[in-house]
């Protein structure tokens, strides 16, 4: 026991989902009701298990990461664990202070100020008001949001609030650290001395808890990892077993054939037309009303839409734009970020060659082409497009007339390659002689 931070036992954790308000209304009349009539039991909501069944332990001063897709149960698993949800069923025992980092706002009261928030969170982590007052400099320090910190939080921004309630974690001694996510809201900076914050807890004996879609820090800073599957643990142990297993995971349940598959014709270049993009890509996006993007994605050598690719694949990043007004001349252009959103890639075509689109008319659509080798290091990746009307490229003045900033969202797995160490390969022509 003494050697056990967190014993997970049976965890399941099941929400009732209502098609309509008035099902939820009905489920809270009727049941009894029909109890009293002594008529046959109906429900009027779909159960939705979000954590089933989840066993696991996790011993003083260990490392662990936990990994999986979007609506895995991850989230659900680390409140849980926090004692911020209750579980339907199952046991959760800890063994130590805890102090979380969950969604953001967490443990923060909106009116309080930053200061004062900072009291309330480390008191109610266990410590005393003068233990608080002795490292509020350093606190402070830390979160380096300056004159802010004696603003209402309801006032911070994203980046703001992680800096405060991280700089809280990191100077009241946890000795279990759980951490959802919220670091990748940061910027670069601030990301890298998070990470060398926890490096020193860890190296004091912390055990740490989190979940990232950054599979390479998962892999640096964790022995273990449990990859988490609709709910239910599908692999645990070694952090580099598990995220080569979450990789092949995802590559198998494409519904598309990937390269090498010659039994598919490629396909005619077309664009969905259902609105989904709009939808998808609406977030900070940015329109003049002059021309924008229909569609954005990346297909395979068969036409066929993918999103999780292997090192060394061969794919299409295939852009649809439509003109709205004349344009003498539009550049259009791609970026490829880490989750971190540090940029690895860019090109535009002016750079390739000089292939701007030139004498733009009303109504006619275009479709652009980028077609490469995938030489990224296995993770997760976005790309941003933007289409914009050069204006004094000297001082790089241009008139954005649609910028997509999160675009597509897609992955790389190892495959077949032995692991890439750099953020990205490019092929080298090697020549080795003896020296005579």
């Amino acid at each position: 026991m003494n050697d056990v931070a967190i014993r997970v036992k049976g965890l399941s954790k099941c929400y009732q989902i209502y098609a309509t308000p008035r099902d939820r209304l009905k489920q809270f009349i009727l049941p009894r009701l029909r109890r009293l009539l002594r008529l046959e039991q109906k429900s009027y909501f779909r159960e939705f298990w979000a954590a089933r069944d989840v066993d696991f332990e996790i011993g003083r001063g260990e490392t662990v990461g936990i990994i999986g897709r979007n609506g895995s149960g991850k989230s659900t698993l680390l409140q849980i664990i926090c004692g911020t949800l209750a579980p339907t069923s199952g046991q959760v025992d800890t063994h130590g202070r805890v102090a979380a980092l969950l969604e953001l706002g967490s443990g923060f009261n909106p009116e309080f100020t930053g200061r004062e928030n900072v009291y309330l969170n480390a008191m109610v982590l266990g410590l005393q008001k003068h233990e608080v007052d002795q490292r509020l400099p350093q606190i402070l320090e830390f979160a380096d949001i300056g004159d802010f910190i004696d603003q209402p939080v309801k006032t911070y921004s994203s980046g703001m609030f992680v800096r405060l309630a991280f700089a809280v974690i990191a100077h009241v001694d946890p000795e279990i650290l759980v951490i959802d996510e919220a670091l990748s809201v940061g910027d670069a900076f601030f990301q890298s001395k998070c990470a060398s914050a926890m490096k020193a807890m860890i190296d004091k004996g912390t055990t740490v808890l989190f979940v990232s879609h950054d599979t390479h820090s998962v892999k640096s800073l964790c022995s273990r990892a449990i990859l988490l599957e609709k709910g239910q643990i599908v692999a645990m142990g070694d952090a580099n077993d598990v995220v080569e297993q979450y990789y092949s995971r995802l590559v198998a349940s494409s519904p598309v054939q990937r390269k090498g598959d010659d039994a598919r014709p490629a396909l005619a270049p077309s664009f969905d037309e259902s609105g989904e993009f709009d939808t998808r890509v609406s977030y900070q996006r940015i329109k003049n009303g002059r021309a924008s993007f229909l569609d954005i994605a990346l297909v395979d050598q068969q036409g066929q839409k993918v999103v999780a690719l292997e090192f060394g694949q061969k794919v299409t990043l295939r852009m649809f734009l439509e003109a709205h007004a004349h344009i003498p001349e539009i550049g259009i252009a791609y970026h490829i970020r880490d989750m971190k959103g540090v940029e690895l890639v860019y090109s535009d075509t002016g750079v390739e060659a000089g292939n701007h689109l030139r004498n733009l008319e009303p109504g006619k659509r275009y479709v652009i082409d980028w077609s490469f080798q995938v030489s990224l290091r296995e993770g997760e990746y976005n790309f941003s497009a933007m289409a914009s009307i050069p204006i004094d490229l000297n001082i790089a003045q241009v008139d954005v007339c649609d910028f997509i900033p999160f675009a597509l969202q897609f992955s790389v797995s190892r495959g077949s390659s032995l692991p890439i160490y750099g953020a990205v390969h490019w092929d080298n022509v090697l020549s080795i002689s003896e020296l005579t």
